[in-house]
This record gives structure tokens, sequence and C-alpha cells, in this order.
């Protein structure tokens, strides 16, 4: 099976997950994949639009079958160049 035939967690899946309304957070970037024999793992960067540190979440999704399963949230440093 390829990865292209998934269908993945929509924005708005993602908000009902966390128990958010749209205007609290905001997508960064696209979500990316990782896949394995074992597991395929879905994850997708946000920032909280009333955070004064505006530090980085990552959502992490895993696939159970023919569904993605809602695992955690996960903080994720800033890249400095």
């Amino acid at each position: 099976m390829t990865l292209i035939s998934f269908i993945i967690p929509t924005d708005k899946d993602i908000l009902k997950d966390l128990g958010l309304k749209s205007h609290a957070i905001k997508f960064i970037g696209k979500g990316s994949f990782i896949q394995n024999l074992n597991e395929i793992k879905f994850s997708r960067t946000f920032k909280h639009n009333f955070d004064k540190d505006n530090s980085l979440k990552q959502v992490i999704y895993l696939r159970k079958g023919l569904i993605w399963e809602f695992k955690k949230v996960i903080s994720v440093k800033k890249e400095t160049v």
C-alpha cells in the first residue's frame, strides 16, 4: 500500500481532536509521514495564536487499520539558522 492512497487527518479533524476552535491555532507548513514495517505516523506542526512564547507544537497520529488514531501533542524546538 502506498502513502498516496491514504486519507490524512484534515485540519478540521485535528482541531476537533485538540478541542480547539479554528482561530485558536495556526498550522505551520504541511503534515509529514514516517512509515516503517510496523506503523505509519502522521504529524502536523502548529502554534497557539495566544501563546506569548510562540512555541511550536506537533500533533501526532498513528494509522490503525483504515483510520488515524490521535496519539499525542509534543513540543518542537525552533531551528535557528
